[in-house]
């Protein structure tokens, strides 16, 4: 019997864990609690992306005849995760450049006052314009980290995954 296609399932699952996530993300917008990077928000981040990647790969299996190998579950995860994190980065692209363009002001201006309070030394006597100056030329750089970081847990969650539900070899 021909195996299901996974590409199907990369996308659609990709794209319906996006949409949860950009909606959570909106929620917090609108609540002006995106500022916040408390722990639960990314609790609650990491588990909408686990459970997308988790249901994407069990209906993959399903449509298969209840057959899947670690490779695939792998395979899906990651494809998963790629969507999820070219989602994200638009979103991201989105917050930055039209909802609030001055988002990574206020998020160095944030990260000033908490070092400031925190580890004054560090700052070694900086004033705030001058952190945020030196601070944006690097502030590109959150692009790649969500792509890396978004790909790599997802990967590394399909592999704990795959030990799961992977179809065990019958005798």
């Amino acid at each position: 019997m021909e195996e299901v296609s996974s590409k199907n399932y990369m996308i659609n699952y990709g794209l319906a864990t996006s949409v949860v996530l950009v909606s959570f993300s909106l929620m917090l917008f609108f609540l002006e609690a995106h500022y916040e990077q408390d722990t639960t928000q990314t609790i609650v981040n990491t588990i909408i992306i686990f459970a997308g990647i988790t249901f994407g790969c069990i209906a993959f299996k399903n449509a298969n005849n209840n057959k899947i190998k670690a490779s695939t579950v792998r395979k899906i995860g990651t494809g998963i995760s790629l969507v999820i994190a070219l989602v994200s980065v638009f979103y991201f692209l989105f917050l930055t450049n039209i909802m609030e363009p001055d988002y990574m002001d206020k998020v160095l201006e944030i990260s000033y006052n908490q070092t400031m309070a925190d580890y004054p030394e560090a700052l070694q006597g900086m004033d705030l314009n001058t952190f945020i100056e030196n601070s944006k030329p690097f502030t590109f750089l959150t692009y790649p980290i969500i792509l890396i970081s978004t790909l790599l847990f997802g990967f590394l969650y399909s592999v704990f995954l795959s030990l799961f539900i992977k179809t065990k070899k019958q005798l």
